[in-house]
């Protein structure tokens, strides 16, 4: 796993969990979200319409205001299709505009706030839902670049789906790898599977944190 510090300030984490389920996805979501919340990290989602309707039932369940967080510039909301082609040239990531869509907005809001950005993306969950592995992971390590220059604490969330096969099991390492942790839940067996069966894989071996 890839430890991220950044100088003179709150250490960045980058987590990464693999769900079963939508609904696995939008509590796990909303609880890590709303411990940012509880800390006073402005947070910002990029997540399917879809993703995010269904997490904010659970989220005001836990005591975090959407509405009103919105409105403060407490939460930002953007959507993942339309993010991802913003970012993308040619289908494929750009880091160039990845910063002028994604990096220069979270670091100034981490400096408008003073306080780590808590963040949560499934843009690299729908290059997944493509097969496009190689472009997901090029993702994650502009996410990284700019985790060592801006203090945030994002989890990116995948649906274990997309690990079955045996072939994809050496990108899901290549994933896991990028991040500071892997998460698990009991909810979610097949992505406990999946994690167990890519980590036994020859070749593919890495330490994965429950």
């Amino acid at each position: 796993m890839r430890n991220r510090t950044v100088k003179g300030a709150v250490a960045s984490e980058h987590i990464v969990q693999f769900f079963d389920t939508d609904e696995s996805r939008a509590q796990n979501v909303a609880i890590f979200l709303a411990q940012g919340y509880a800390a006073g990290e402005p947070m910002v989602v990029i997540a399917r319409p879809s993703s995010w309707a269904a997490i904010i039932e659970p989220l005001e369940e836990l005591g975090v205001p959407v509405g009103e967080a919105t409105a403060s510039g407490m939460l930002v909301v953007k959507d993942a299709a339309d993010t991802l082609r913003r970012l993308s040239r040619q289908g494929t990531p750009d880091p160039h505009l990845f910063e002028d869509v994604v990096g220069s907005a979270v670091t100034a809001l981490a400096a408008k706030s003073g306080r780590r950005i808590r963040a949560y993306g499934e843009m690299v969950d729908m290059l997944a839902l493509r097969s496009d592995f190689d472009d997901a992971i090029r993702l994650e390590a502009l996410w990284n670049d700019l985790s060592e220059r801006t203090p945030i604490f994002l989890l990116c969330g995948y649906s274990a789906a997309h690990f079955v096969a045996t072939g994809t099991h050496r990108a899901l390492m290549e994933i896991c790898r990028a991040h500071t942790d892997v998460h698990r839940h009991a909810a979610d067996p097949l992505a406990d599977w999946v994690l167990t069966a890519a980590h036994n894989a020859p070749g593919c071996g890495s330490s994965l944190r429950h």
